[in-house]
């Protein structure tokens, strides 16, 4: 049977499925990291290191989440930030990112536990994360996921507990706008068959970058739960970071 994902046309509701993503990310897991880094000239790396940078300096961080963790990109970020007492647990859809994250979680200071499973379908401890950090797993979600994960973000923190997102974002600029995605959907698919023999898996980053926007919705979909959320676009808005608290002390 031919892969849906190698089909030109492909139904909005597929994308957003758990199995459909999950494929998608088992198949590019080999090269992922290289070709975010060589495609993005090392901004990806950049905005991860911001991503954590603007988790608010309030409370304790001894216990919490990278969701959409894929392969532990962030953790690097966090050794700086954590203290060898903090815990982190990652989860992730793709089982073969989540093997690989496995491998490599004994190389940081701080405890890191590995989940490969679905976020939204996951039943955890109510109010039981300091803090909570996620890059570039936002445009994976359609607006009903997005606002489900808001809920499950706020479900999470303990009052005080601080969060950031990152995520690829459409240049609100027309004359900006249009060469970056040009460059996403077809010069990094060209990249991605260099390195990986198939391009139609990074086409489909460029589709959900271009069906995501940027992290303002999401944003607003935080403060609608009651949490405190900021904002900012990085690098004339080629990406974007939501960060902030959940109002209220332990």
């Amino acid at each position: 049977m031919k892969d849906s994902r190698n089909s030109v046309k492909i139904e909005t509701e597929t994308i957003y499925e758990t199995r459909y993503i999950s494929n998608l990310f088992n198949s590019m897991s080999k090269t992922y990291g290289l070709v975010n880094y060589i495609s993005s000239f090392g901004f990806t790396e950049r905005w991860r290191h911001q991503c954590i940078a603007y988790l608010p300096e309030t409370g304790q961080m001894l216990s919490g989440y990278d969701l959409m963790s894929g392969m532990g990109e962030l953790w690097h970020s966090l050794n700086k930030r954590l203290s060898k007492k903090a815990k982190v647990i990652a989860i992730d859809l793709s089982e073969i990112m989540h093997r690989e994250a496995t491998k490599k979680k004994e190389r940081y200071s701080f405890h890191i536990e590995t989940l490969q499973a679905d976020i939204l379908q996951l039943t955890l401890v109510y109010e039981s994360a300091d803090f909570i950090v996620s890059s570039f797993g936002l445009k994976t979600f359609n607006h009903e996921q997005l606002q489900n994960l808001a809920e499950v973000t706020c479900n999470l923190l303990r009052p005080g507990g601080t969060f950031s997102f990152v995520e690829i974002s459409s240049p609100s600029s027309r004359w900006l706008r249009i060469p970056f995605h040009f460059y996403l959907k077809w010069l990094i698919p060209v990249i991605g068959r260099i390195f990986n023999g198939n391009s139609n898996d990074y086409r489909m980053l460029g589709i959900y970058c271009e069906k995501f926007q940027n992290a303002y919705g999401f944003t607003s979909m935080l403060r609608e739960q009651g949490l405190a959320a900021e904002f900012k676009s990085l690098f004339f808005g080629c990406a974007s970071v939501v960060y902030g608290c959940k109002p209220g002390s332990v």
